[in-house]
């Protein structure tokens, strides 16, 4: 949000919206979570490997600034995102609100284009998405997939799901790779998801 410029209404309600979710991150069962389940073992090295030195008084927010970097509205919307006290549209609102761009990752890493529906590989659009709500479970892997800069692997992104129906994550995962392109998802059979280059040329 530019400094000193009238506010629009949608930007106000994203001030207040900002305000209830510093307080809600702002808390040692939050900072514990992040430290547990949502960093690595390289952000806990930014970390010095010691959650009590990391995280004093329940600092959450400055605790994830110095393991991932970037400004603090960054780190309230992102910390709300990864512990589930946020959706990924209202993260994605709140980041126009404020004039900041979804980290891409590099160029040799798929990059998830909400907006437009697309998962591209550098400026090559791999796969597109019909939408987002007819492909919920498809577009739940891609996000978390993008929230965690690419890395190999994940986590089952939709436990939930997966409890009511344990072929949940496979079908999703068979599904995300119809019409896909130089890339492969794969279940490991064990609640993770990885993903993978593929050469085409090697089908058969």
């Amino acid at each position: 949000m530019k400094k000193d410029a009238p506010l629009t209404p949608s930007q106000q309600r994203a001030v207040e919206v900002m305000q209830h979710a510093r307080r809600l991150v702002q808390t040692d069962m939050i900072g514990r979570r992040v430290w547990l389940e949502v960093f690595n073992d390289t952000d806990r090295k930014y970390c010095h490997d010691d959650y009590s030195k990391a995280c004093p008084n329940a600092n959450v927010i400055d605790m994830w600034m110095r393991a991932r970097r970037g400004s603090e509205y960054r780190a309230i919307v992102d910390i709300a995102f990864a512990v589930g006290i946020m959706t990924p549209d209202r993260r994605e609102w709140l980041l126009k609100e404020a004039g900041e761009q979804a980290a891409r990752p590099p160029s040799d890493r798929p990059h998830w284009d909400r907006d437009a529906c697309t998962l591209l590989l550098g400026s090559k659009v791999i796969r597109t998405v019909r939408s987002l709500r007819i492909s919920a479970r498809i577009v739940c892997i891609l996000d978390a997939f993008e929230f965690a800069r690419w890395t190999t692997s994940i986590e089952d992104p939709m436990p939930t799901a997966t409890a009511e129906d344990p072929q949940s994550l496979r079908h999703a995962v068979a599904s995300l790779n119809e019409n896909l392109t130089d890339i492969r998802f794969f279940g490991n059979g064990s609640g993770c998801v990885r993903w993978a280059f593929h050469s085409t040329s090697s089908d058969g």
